[in-house]
């Protein structure tokens, strides 16, 4: 039998779904509201529900999700204007309360004064905190260049001044 003409398994886009290593959400988002049709278990682990929760309950895109609720509205707002956003970035709550930070990637459609969301979002937090230390030390380096320019300026004045200083010292001397 030829591959290209056999079909898929029936569970080939269930197993999918359920082993990606990323969160994929699919659901309704409306201004106050939203509702989840379909999260899988990584979404789940990332955001800290338990496997018991249903998936009903599982809304990560809710306004007390958000860490800034203006983001929310940018998102959302991008989202009707461009009916996608790729690698947007959000900082959500977790369960626990700490915040991690997300890269979304969605496409949305608009149904009356909601969006259906179907989205794929990775946990960067600690790419985003990688990229605080470097931008840190790259702050701290800035600075030690700073200075050493600066010493290295004082130590050229302080050599000029010295040598018309002890000239007229040692005619003084005389």
């Amino acid at each position: 039998m030829d591959v290209r003409t056999r079909a898929l398994p029936e569970d080939a886009f269930v197993n999918l779904f359920d082993g990606l290593r990323e969160g994929v959400y699919i659901g309704l988002v409306g201004a106050d509201t939203s509702a989840t049709f379909a999260a899988n278990p990584y979404l789940r682990l990332i955001i800290g529900w338990a496997d018991d929760v249903p998936a009903s309950e599982l809304r990560p895109f809710d306004l007390d999700r958000f860490v800034d609720p203006l983001a929310r509205e940018v998102f959302l707002s991008q989202l009707r204007r461009d009916g996608a956003v790729q690698d947007h970035l959000l900082r959500l709550r977790r369960i626990d309360g700490t915040a991690v930070w997300m890269e979304v990637t969605a496409r949305a459609e608009a149904l009356g004064d909601s969006l259906r969301i179907e989205a794929v979002m990775r946990d960067v937090t600690v790419r985003k905190k990688l990229e605080d230390q470097s931008r840190d030390v790259f702050h701290q380096l800035s600075q030690a260049e700073k200075l050493a320019a600066l010493g290295q300026t004082m130590s050229g004045v302080a050599h000029e001044l010295n040598n018309p200083l002890a000239t007229i010292l040692a005619c003084a001397e005389r």
